[in-house]
């Protein structure tokens, strides 16, 4: 089987761009029987390194994807066009999209799997988007990508059911792949203590719900906040939708300045090292697809407390504290109980490692390709 793969999010920073790194890294590794092609824009193609078991395509375009793909930018038609025009070149036998992110129309008729991670943008659009015309954009082709797509794939069991009620696809057509940490997240040993602190490590976005979070830790008594409080996530430069001065101006506000710190992106040897020193992981997002980031922290042993009414409770399972993201004195009381108790943190970090060792990107891997065999049986029947 000839297997295409858009590669638009190779480079992107934020789980986009992880899932499909990983899955292509476990792809490589696993699948000596069938062939890939990987469609790239001179940006992604500059830093593929898979090039030995996965042939890369060069598509020329006018903009890198992630550079199109900014809350003040549009995908332009001809670059569009260009890549549906290299696909169609090939005898591609199934074609994958990791997400509606990066879609462009298909041209011939190919066996297509379509990746939608969430719904967050369909159910809550200013979470997403700085203008309606950016809204209208997102919903055309979100439909259009739909009405190719022959199978769509997501990554939680809740963003299926999410998938199925907002977008209004049967459940027939929605499978399932579960994310995993990256393998270089793992328990490492600790040769120095580093004062205390909370971490949360995500986009600096309004679905994240950052303001519930600061103002949680900001009713720690002053013995615990002593812990400081540091949200990972980039600022400058991510192109989504950020909320980063409204932060900032609340941190001032609450008198915060020395306890919260915004650490921007930080690269990924030394996020295994935050996730292994942290008290405790915090994730308090209104909406997530599936949060990764709370299973890299939990593979590398870090007691987790996440919110409910989402994916996250389905990811962690019974290894971490769950919370109204509305809540903020439970949230405060959530991460009081982790602080002031080092034994029932012991115990949580535990858990953390048992649960984060149940999700594999082989397995993910592994279960994609049977979704790819099953979209190219239905097509051919």
């Amino acid at each position: 089987m000839h297997i295409g793969i858009d590669g638009g999010c190779w480079t992107n920073r934020r789980g986009y761009g992880r899932f499909l790194r990983e899955l292509l890294e476990a792809l490589a590794a696993s699948d000596t029987k069938n062939e890939y092609s990987v469609f790239l824009d001179a940006e992604g193609y500059a830093s593929f390194h898979l090039k030995d078991r996965l042939r890369p395509v060069l598509v020329p375009t006018g903009q890198s994807v992630a550079g199109a793909a900014r809350v003040d930018g549009r995908r332009s038609i001809n670059d569009m066009l260009r890549m549906s025009y290299a696909v169609m070149r090939r005898p591609v036998d199934v074609f994958f999209f990791s997400s509606v992110f990066c879609y462009f129309p298909m041209i011939r008729r190919v066996p297509t799997v379509l990746g939608v991670h969430d719904t967050i943008a369909d159910k809550n659009p200013q979470f997403s988007f700085a203008s309606r015309r950016q809204h209208l954009f997102w919903k055309a082709k979100v439909k259009l990508a739909i009405a190719q797509a022959d199978m769509v794939l997501t990554v939680s069991e809740y963003s299926k059911q999410c998938i199925e009620r907002v977008l209004g696809i049967s459940r027939e057509r929605i499978r399932v792949v579960y994310e995993a940490a990256s393998p270089c997240f793992r328990r490492i040993d600790l040769e120095s203590m580093s004062p205390p602190f909370l971490l949360y490590v995500g986009g600096i976005s309004p679905n994240k719900n950052l303001a519930t979070l600061i103002r949680a830790f900001h009713r720690l008594d002053a013995s615990k906040r002593r812990t400081k409080l540091v949200l990972v996530g980039d600022y400058l430069s991510d192109g989504f939708k950020g909320c980063y001065t409204e932060l900032k101006q609340l941190v001032s506000t609450l008198g915060l300045e020395n306890e919260v710190r915004f650490a921007g992106y930080v690269p990924d040897d030394e996020l295994i090292a935050m996730y292994n020193h942290t008290s405790a992981f915090v994730m308090p997002s209104f909406d997530e697809g599936f949060g990764l980031p709370a299973v890299e922290a939990m593979a590398c042993g870090a007691p987790v407390i996440v919110s409910s009414g989402n994916s996250l409770s389905e990811v962690t399972g019974d290894a971490g504290l769950v919370v109204d993201p509305h809540d903020e004195a439970a949230l405060a009381a959530a991460m009081d109980r982790v602080l002031s108790n080092p034994a029932f943190a012991a115990e949580l970090s535990r858990k953390s490692l048992d649960r984060a060792g149940q999700f594999s990107w082989t397995k993910a891997a592994g279960r994609l390709l049977e979704v790819f065999e099953e979209t190219r049986r239905a097509a051919q029947s």
